[in-house]
């Protein structure tokens, strides 16, 4: 997979994803956290992610955090105050999908920045 452009690193830098990430405590306990995570660090969150154990505030905010999975009130509020879509959830199955994405999501960025001109 290709390296960004520089443009397209410069509007990455300025999108920033808000993920939902599932996962297990160190005790197995099942838990999850909202991430805002910006799109240039993408490639990397999913690399950690994908090698076991790792800290998502490393690479991003950790927006919410629970244990189980986020009840109706988290989902709103993300929602309400990060319009995160719950039904339009996409899996980022690997780091290089990340990186197509981040690509996606700077372009979208860009015509939405050249319209609002």
């Amino acid at each position: 997979m290709s390296e960004l452009s520089r443009s397209e690193k410069i509007l990455a830098e300025k999108t920033v994803c808000v993920l939902l990430v599932r996962g297990e405590d160190p005790d197995g306990k099942p838990i999850f956290a909202y991430v805002g995570v910006r799109a240039d660090k993408l490639k990397p969150f999913m690399e950690a992610q994908s090698q076991g154990l790792f800290y998502p505030e490393e690479f991003g905010i950790v927006i919410e955090s629970g244990y189980g999975e986020p009840d109706a009130q988290v989902q709103e509020r993300m929602e309400r105050d990060y319009g995160f879509n719950h039904e339009g959830m996409l899996d980022i199955p690997d780091p290089d999908q990340a990186t197509l994405l981040a690509a996606e999501l700077s372009m979208k960025a860009n015509k939405k920045s050249d319209s609002d001109a």
